[in-house]
């Protein structure tokens, strides 16, 4: 019969060292697994859906004005965060695909949606913009020191995320294009607000004293406004690609 050795070699998912305090039952630990799991595969998949669509329309959403260079910061984040909130190796690589996905997607967005004669500067002020990004990090969490930095990795998590909505909303609608666009990547990427989101849920619903910012007036208000255009967005790219085919047809 199996003793489950290979089982107990395997440990869960950044477990937070203030919860072991507790001694969360199993069931907490797989369930907060499970979601940053699911939150990492949606995430994924819509970088790889995002990757796709800029290759075959060579543009995306923010394309005129180099909206790329956002991915800076993110990537920033991920460099960061993936050596001071992870236990091992495993985690620390598992969560560097993140970066490397918007890194590749960096690398098609400059060289199929912009010209050769903006490629080179959007490069340099990548590479430099990601230096800083992890900096400015280092000199955050210094500010605000904790248990694995997660206070700062929270906050500037959600802002991150705030304003990537908005910026595909606006520019489906100015541009009243769905090039660029498609429904996979805005259902990954809504899903993955929702698990990115329950991870913290879940653990403040059964330790609130050890996340009591997760359900803060300010940090519940921010992910509401994530959510408004995500909600919104499915409803205009329909209008958008209905209007434009009437329009061919």
């Amino acid at each position: 019969m199996s003793d489950f050795k290979l089982a107990h070699r395997v440990g869960h998912l950044i477990v937070q060292p203030a919860d072991l305090q507790y001694n969360p039952p199993e069931s907490y630990l797989f369930v907060q697994d499970g979601l940053i799991v699911a939150c990492g595969v949606l995430y994924a998949m819509c970088y790889f859906f995002s990757m796709l669509r800029t290759y075959r329309d060579k543009t995306y959403p923010g394309a005129s004005y180099g909206g790329i260079q956002y991915l800076c910061l993110t990537m920033a984040y991920e460099i960061y965060y993936a050596l001071t909130t992870t236990s091992t190796w495993f985690e620390k690589l598992a969560f560097m695909i993140w970066f490397e996905f918007d890194f590749g997607f960096s690398a098609i967005a400059i060289q199929h949606a912009h010209g050769p004669n903006q490629r080179k500067l959007l490069t340099r002020n990548m590479i430099c913009g990601v230096l800083a990004g992890v900096l400015f990090l280092r000199w955050l969490a210094s500010l605000y020191p904790d248990e694995r930095e997660q206070i700062t990795a929270y906050w500037t998590g959600i802002l991150l995320q705030f304003p990537i909505g908005w910026l595909c909303l606006f520019s489906l609608w100015k541009n009243h294009d769905t090039r660029g666009h498609s429904l996979e990547m805005w259902v990954t990427r809504y899903l993955g607000c929702f698990t990115a989101y329950g991870v913290f849920f879940w653990r403040y619903l059964n330790v609130p004293q050890n996340w009591t910012y997760v359900g803060s007036a300010w940090s519940i208000w921010i992910m509401v406004l994530t959510l408004v255009p995500e909600t919104l967005y499915p409803f205009v790219y329909i209008w958008v690609f209905q209007t434009r085919k009437g329009k061919l047809e």
